[in-house]
Parts: C-alpha cells; sequence; structure tokens
C-alpha cells in the first residue's frame, strides 16, 4: 500500500526506531566513543580551557558530525553495512557535515542577537517562542545534512519544497518523537527514584548519567539520523553516488 504524505513521516519515524533497535550494536560501539569524546571535551573546558568558548563547539560538531556522516551511510547503503572496513572516518563528507551545523549556529546566533536587540525579553514564553519559529524557519532545509553525508546533490529548492508539502505531518511527527523522548527519560527516572527512596543519591545520580549518556543518548541519536536518512531516501530519492567519493 502506498503511504500518503499524511502517515509517510510517521512511518519513517518507526522504520528508523526499528531499524536502530536491529542494529542498536552498531550504533553503541560507534556512537558511544563519540560521546565519551564529547564529554572529555566537556571537562576540559571546564577545568583547562574555560576562556576557549568557541573550542568545545566547533569541535564538538565535527565528533557528531563523524559519527552522523557514519550513521546516514549506515542506514540508507547496504553495501556500506557489508564492507568489513566501513566505520568512523574523518575526512571531506564530515569537513563539510560539521561546516552546515556550524553555519546553522552561525544564523542562529545573529537572529537571537537580533532578536534581543529589537526588544524580545528573556522570559520562558519568549524564548520558547523564538526557538520554535528558528526551527520552523530551518525545518525546509533539513535535508542538507543527509545529502552531504550521502554524496547527495545539494538542491535547496527541492528540499524546501518538499518538506513544504508535508510540513503538518512532519510537526506532528517531531511531536510524537518528543514525547517518546520524554518517556524514555521517565523510564531512566525510575531506578533513580528507588536509589534516592533508598538513600543513595549518589549512586541515583552516576545511574542517571550513565544510562542518560551511553544509552538513551546514542538511540535518540541513531533514531533522528536514521529517520531524516530514510525520509530523504522516501521523498528525494537516492541518486547514483560516486563510489570513490573521498571519507
Amino acid at each position: 500500500m502506498e503511504i500518503t504524505h499524511t502517515v509517510k513521516p510517521t512511518a519513517c519515524l518507526l522504520e528508523a526506531f526499528r531499524f536502530v533497535i536491529h542494529h542498536r550494536w552498531a550504533c553503541m560501539f560507534r556512537a558511544v566513543p563519540v560521546v565519551m569524546m564529547t564529554g572529555l571535551i566537556a571537562w576540559l573546558e571546564t577545568n583547562i580551557l574555560a576562556p576557549a568558548e568557541y573550542f568545545r563547539l566547533v569541535v564538538n560538531d565535527i565528533f557528531y558530525a563523524i559519527f552522523a556522516v557514519y550513521w546516514h551511510r549506515y542506514t540508507v547503503f547496504k553495501f556500506e553495512r557489508r564492507n568489513p572496513a566501513f566505520g568512523l572516518h574523518f575526512g571531506l563528507r564530515e569537513i563539510k557535515f560539521a561546516g552546515a551545523m556550524l553555519s546553522y549556529v552561525v544564523v542562529t546566533y545573529v537572529l537571537a542577537k537580533a532578536y534581543v536587540v529589537s526588544g524580545g525579553d528573556g522570559s520562558s514564553a519568549s524564548i520558547v517562542l523564538f526557538v520554535t519559529l528558528l526551527c520552523l524557519c530551518f525545518m525546509p532545509l533539513m535535508f542538507i545534512f543527509p545529502a552531504i553525508a550521502l554524496d547527495q546533490p545539494l538542491a535547496l529548492k527541492e528540499f524546501a519544497r518538499t518538506i513544504i508539502d508535508m510540513f503538518l505531518p512532519l510537526v506532528g511527527t517531531f511531536l510524537l518523537g518528543l514525547v517518546a523522548v520524554v518517556g524514555l527519560y521517565v523510564l531512566i527516572y525510575m531506578p533513580m527514584l528507588l536509589l534516592i527512596l533508598l538513600n543513595k543519591p549518589e549512586l541515583a545520580g552516576i545511574v542517571f548519567f550513565v544510562l542518560s549518556s551511553f544509552l538513551i543518548m546514542p538511540f535518540i541519536m541513531a533514531v533522528f539520523l536514521s529517520f531524516l536518512s530514510i525520509l530523504y531516501r522516501e521523498t528525494i530519492g537516492i541518486q547514483p553516488i560516486n563510489y570513490g567519493a573521498p571519507y
């Protein structure tokens, strides 16, 4: 049965969830080192490199790009999954991916400055509204990232038109994903609450950190990346790639 635009984003999200569950060990073995390195950078910035606040931003984007490019390709290309040499790399794709992320950050920073200058206040409601509008503005160009990772053309007009055509179902899918994320964190609060009731708050903090950093976070990252890859494949389509493209 053909999937309509009304349900396609949700179907892609469910497929991404099933895919990550099926390939959970490949996800964990690649994602956990990246999470550990970003944690190490955060510790270095706090204890050694405190004045270098932009260092953490750039390095974390690079680490994330390394895993994101890997997982986009792992999701879409079966030949990569069968390739014993396929793994985390740092090359042209990752540089482009990280550069696109930094461009988003820079644009966000400029818009935030303009928002403050124009009289925007710092209330929670105002900030939530600004972030929501920002996400809605960036959403039509989110296919830039799977396109870079999968060596596909950057057809920005086609990306925007495709996303706008299924905008409302896509927003609903993101809200569904947000509910699922909240549910996952509620689950890891359960053993934490039990430890607190047993008067072991320090152990509860350790359990929460380990579960959230090395289980929940990698899973959420992988599902989101697989979702983007699958949605891209189903809406834009995968063109023949240059197999000699450098990593």
